[in-house]
């Protein structure tokens, strides 16, 4: 989907002015993101996981009970297939990071932004109930975009930013807004601003977050070249 459309009545001169790295906004709208994942491809992930090869793309992380996360990729004591769907079950959130090489329209979409965007990744984030376990109050050190592709949702967004040299203190973050995102909204958040969310159910949510495009020009293999 060309950025545009998907910026819709914001447009791109009043996003560049008005909101990039400044302020969150939602775009609500219906079904638009549901050929991007789907629940049947996350079994198929799950099912074809071969846990001893950590270096798969994508990467698989697993929010635990303190909002901490087990990485495959990162962390020393593996996990069998029971492990995962064990933690599945009680409620963990799963997190398929560098996941813009899944299939060909997540690729196509991670190219779109860099267009207006430097070097960046898709992630996607999953989980099976309401109240799953998720993360605290946090910033991200990019430019966050995340569609919403299945479920719902609640965002919470604080007032304060973390800047590059302050201290990092999201417990002393106050509210500014809460809302639900349902199936087909779009999110955009800074760099930088705090937040958290609350599922209201199972979800599927696509995050494509960037860094500011650099003076070294950057260019993805084709989709079809990538060998993971």
């Amino acid at each position: 989907m060309k950025f545009e459309e998907l910026l819709g009545p914001v447009g791109l001169k009043q996003f560049n002015e008005r909101y990039k790295g400044k302020r969150h906004f939602v775009i609500k709208s219906e079904d638009r993101f549901q050929d991007y994942f789907s629940w049947k491809e996350f079994d198929n992930y799950l099912n074809q996981y071969k846990i001893s090869q950590w270096d798969r793309t994508p990467q698989l992380q697993v929010v635990d009970h303190d909002g901490n996360k087990w990485c495959k990729k990162k962390s020393p004591e593996p996990k069998t297939r029971e492990d995962l769907l064990k933690m599945w079950r009680d409620g963990h959130s799963f997190i398929l990071t560098i996941s813009e090489f899944l299939n060909k329209q997540m690729w196509q979409q991670c190219q779109e932004f860099e267009k207006h965007y430097g070097i960046g990744q898709a992630n996607i984030y999953c989980s099976g109930q309401k109240d799953a376990k998720v993360f605290s109050i946090h910033s991200d050190s990019t430019d966050n975009f995340l569609f919403h592709v299945r479920g719902k949702i609640r965002w919470f967004i604080y007032n304060e930013f973390h800047r590059p040299g302050m201290p990092y203190n999201p417990g002393s973050a106050t509210l500014l807004e809460s809302f639900v995102l349902d199936e087909g909204d779009l999110l955009y958040i800074p760099k930088g601003q705090y937040h958290r969310v609350e599922t209201l159910s199972p979800r599927i949510s696509i995050s494509f977050h960037f860094q500011e495009r650099g003076d070294k020009p950057f260019k993805r293999k084709d989709w079809y070249d990538w060998k993971p």
